[in-house]
This record gives structure tokens, C-alpha cells and sequence, in this order.
């Protein structure tokens, strides 16, 4: 059995073509970031991540009672007051909506949630909105 041999290679065990030869010394890194493993706007943010961020804008902004807007991919616009539950797939919100007297509870899958926005409560009646956030320091006092 003939071996051919091309560039120092036996033929049996010739790299692919796609091959990148580096130099002694250098190696390769990771050419792939991390991938998030869910949507965005999951789980952990509902839990972790919006509470310490409307707490944090309330330092930065005077606001006693912030305004939280979550849009959604199918266009529409809910003002939320609270977060009364979470799961895997879906998070429970406490909501005003401009066309209702009452308050609504409002069940959203993760991945029907586009954006999340916090602003301070406008001079103008809002009607009940702004998000009923529990300082840590209320507490202490």
C-alpha cells in the first residue's frame, strides 16, 4: 500500500481544506460568544432584574411612584402597577389599562414582551398608574 504525502502529511491524514495553520505559540480562541439561553425578557427579569432597576432610577430620578410601560410584540401598550407571579414560560402582571376603571391582571408569555420602559410619573393625572414599588429603606424607617 502506497502513502502519498503532501505538505508533510500522509495522505490517510491530511487535514481538511478549511485547515487554519497558526503559528507556534498561538492558539485559537472561542469564535463563538455565549448564546442567551431564553428570551430576553424572562424570567429572571421579572424576578431580579426590573425591581433593582426601578428601585435604582427612583435614586437617579426623583419619582416617588415610577411609571413601567411593557410593550408587546403585537403592538400593544400596558401600564404595569405590580408583578404578581412568574413561571417558566410566563409572568403575572398587575395592570392599568386606559379603557378600564379597575385594575387588571394580565398573563404574558416571555417571549410576546418587545420592550420594558421606566419613567419618572408625568405632572398631568395618570389616572392610577405608577409601579407600587416597596423601597428597601421603607422598612428601616
Amino acid at each position: 500500500m502506497a502513502v502519498w504525502f503532501k505538505w508533510g502529511y500522509p495522505s490517510h491524514t491530511m487535514p481538511p481544506e478549511t485547515a487554519l495553520f497558526l503559528p507556534p505559540g498561538v492558539v485559537q480562541s472561542d469564535p463563538s460568544p455565549p448564546v442567551p439561553s431564553g428570551p430576553p425578557f424572562g424570567r429572571s427579569f421579572f424576578e431580579n432584574v426590573l425591581p433593582q432597576a426601578i428601585n435604582s432610577f427612583c435614586t437617579q430620578v426623583v419619582c416617588e411612584s415610577p411609571i413601567v410601560e411593557l410593550y408587546t410584540v403585537d403592538g400593544g401598550r400596558l401600564f404595569v402597577k405590580a408583578i404578581s407571579g412568574v413561571s417558566d414560560t410566563w409572568v403575572a402582571l398587575h395592570t392599568k389599562r386606559e379603557e378600564y376603571d379597575q385594575d387588571v391582571q394580565v398573563f404574558i408569555p416571555y417571549t410576546a414582551i418587545f420592550r420594558v420602559d421606566v419613567h419618572p410619573q408625568e405632572d398631568n393625572d395618570q389616572g392610577g398608574l405608577g409601579f407600587l414599588a416597596i423601597m428597601a429603606d421603607e422598612g428601616d424607617a
